[in-house]
């Protein structure tokens, strides 16, 4: 980790700090199940005398006493129950809001990071964090309760044991640091071990979710079996991994076993010895006994606590490195809050390479005054959806710049400049719930007469409606109770309820049937009067209607002109034209490839 950023374990102090007061409750309440633990067991001593006397003509005298004591011992129990459970709530409490507080920071601080970034990342991996890393934080978090209440219970312990014989405590002292020493050495690896773990966990989570997201690909090429083994394999990685962590961490318990049964074999020795010589009274001897027994179960616990601390810290690193990861596309300090716009876009000399350094647009110039329409057109590789991403700032240029009403892009907030904006992609994005919910995804507030307006604007009342539960019909993951055209017409309804004075159509049309593909396009026209739109268009017969076609090769623009000029030139477009044309009067499937097959000749 970089020497320069805070240190982990202060930084989860910060997160401890926010819930100090429950973490104080549970330390409080601790002490108070501690010293009634105790006082219960002391209060047995005079039973245990009673116990060990050679005769049984003690026992009428001392029976009241007896029950007495007993009386009051499980009068103890009551309020110590008390005690632990409240103390449990008051750590759980704390520790169950780190973890949710630790989440939400994870998800704000994933939206603030560009697409570049999650294009480097595997979403199963991210998963892994938000589950895998901050359980394990949470795990830690939960053994606070341990942290608090064991080290009260030692020495309290060893004070009463003190107490109760100098010399058989000693004994108990001597052998802590050994012990301690003893874990310290089984325990130095595990932090690295858990980290092996969690990768491999990550692994497996990127593993499930590829393959169950496009479980379709996997069906279709009949690789079910493959796609089984190769999750076998990355699972036993895990496996193997887990059953390492699980050795180093399995022997800490029968080494700590092993010292203190020879701490317990010395004080029996001792202890009885002065027993017999009458330096030590029997019901000293038993109190000393249970009590060491609370010492000794809880130094056990201690030993654990480096265990415990060494996973947490594992997680914690990896927690944090997601939240050190810096967006590469953060707004200037002073960049300026975009208000109302008329819609002007301008490219001026624009150029884009990706980090590989291939340069995809070369010194692009062109401009989509407002509410007219640019479509682009050219082969796969041309650039067409990366002007696209370029617009909302979803990619920075590397050179040139864009224009919004004559801001560059680079100098307004980027949450005020998508506000202006509507995408409608080939791939519609849906997200599980209601029709409705995903109608106003882009305004949560809309009324449902403005919903049921941008519905019907959209083609999509009437299939809305044909549903049992209408707008409240809940759809589905991705919208899987919808056929292609519908959810399209979905996405087109959002966009159209957000009222953006800048719109971006990706290929909106290019994966539909004719008959869906004729809804959809009615609905989009509807969409882009009085708007600044940007067409990427694969079927060129979607864009007679645009104000300007520009043609791009290569990064480069070749041509430009409305729909008639372009044809009448009899040029690039033209031949690219009546390629698809000609291709789809035979096949329509084909037309995607042959159209850019003849481009790129042209």
């Amino acid at each position: 980790m970089d020497s320069n950023k805070p240190d982990a374990r202060k930084r989860l102090v910060g997160y401890v700090l926010e819930n100090k007061w429950r973490f104080l409750t549970g330390a409080v309440l601790g002490a108070i199940f501690t010293g009634l633990e105790y006082r219960a067991l002391t209060l047995l001593k005079p039973f245990f005398n009673l116990a060990g006397a050679s005769g049984g003509h003690h026992a009428l005298g001392v029976w009241a006493d007896v029950v007495k004591i007993t009386l009051f011992y499980m009068a103890i129990q009551i309020p110590k129950g008390l005690a632990f459970y409240f103390q449990f709530y008051a750590i759980s409490s704390a520790t169950n809001r780190i973890a949710t507080t630790i989440r939400n920071d994870i998800y704000r601080h994933l939206h603030r990071m560009s697409l570049t970034y999650f294009e480097r990342q595997r979403i199963g991996h991210l998963m892994s964090r938000m589950t895998n890393d901050v359980g394990l934080i949470q795990n830690g978090a939960s053994s606070v309760i341990d942290f608090l209440t064991a080290p009260m219970m030692v020495i309290a312990g060893l004070v009463q044991m003190f107490i109760i014989s100098w010399r058989l405590a000693i004994i108990c002292v001597v052998f802590v640091p050994v012990i301690g020493w003893v874990i310290g050495k089984i325990t130095r690896k595990m932090r690295n071990l858990t980290t092996t773990l969690q990768l491999a966990l990550a692994d497996v989570a990127a593993v499930f979710e590829e393959t169950i997201a496009g479980v379709r690909i996997v069906k279709s090429f009949g690789m079910e079996g493959h796609e089984v083994r190769r999750f076998r394999d990355f699972n036993g990685r895990s496996l193997r991994a887990a059953q390492k962590a699980a050795r180093r961490n399995a022997a800490v318990t029968p080494v700590t076993e092993l010292f203190g049964s020879l701490a317990v074999v010395a004080i029996i020795l001792v202890g009885g010895w002065q027993v017999v010589h009458h330096q030590l009274d029997f019901g000293s001897f038993a109190v000393f006994g249970g009590i060491g027994f609370y010492v000794s179960s809880n130094a056990k616990k201690i030993g654990r606590l480096s265990v415990t601390y060494h996973q947490t810290m594992s997680g914690v690193e990896r927690i944090f490195e997601i939240l050190d990861q810096e967006p590469d596309m953060p707004d200037a300090p002073d960049a300026l809050e975009l208000g109302q716009i008329e819609g002007l876009v301008e490219f001026r000399d624009v150029s884009f390479s990706y980090s590989t350094g291939e340069e995809v647009l070369s010194k692009l110039s062109f401009v989509i005054e407002p509410g007219k329409s640019v479509a682009i057109v050219g082969p796969s590789g041309a650039g067409k959806s990366t002007i696209a991403n370029i617009i909302p700032r979803f990619y920075e240029v590397t050179g040139g710049a864009v224009l919004v009403d004559g801001h560059d892009v680079r100098e307004v907030t980027t949450a005020s400049l998508r506000r202006h904006m509507a995408i409608v992609p080939q791939e519609t994005i849906l997200f599980s719930g209601t029709l409705r919910d995903n109608i106003a995804y882009g305004r949560p507030d809309a009324s449902d007469e403005e919903i049921v307006a941008a519905a019907k604007a959209a083609n999509a009342h009437d299939f809305v409606t044909a549903f049992e539960d209408g707008y409240q019909t809940i759809i589905g993951e991705r919208g899987a109770r919808l056929s292609g055209g519908e959810r399209q017409r979905i996405s087109i309804a959002r966009a159209i309820l957000k009222d953006p004075r800048i719109l971006i159509l990706d290929e909106a049309t290019s994966s539909l049937d004719a008959t869906s593909e004729r809804l959809v396009q009615q609905a989009l026209d509807k969409l882009m009067q009085g708007r600044s739109t940007l067409v990427i268009a694969h079927r060129l017969s979607t864009i007679t209607k645009v104000d300007e076609i520009i043609v791009l090769a290569r990064g480069e623009i070749v041509e430009r002109g409305d729909f008639k000029t372009l044809l009448a030139k009899d040029g690039v477009f033209a031949r690219l034209y009546r390629s698809q044309y000609d291709v789809q009067a035979v096949a329509a499937t084909a037309g995607a490839s042959s159209s850019e097959t003849a481009l790129e000749e042209s």
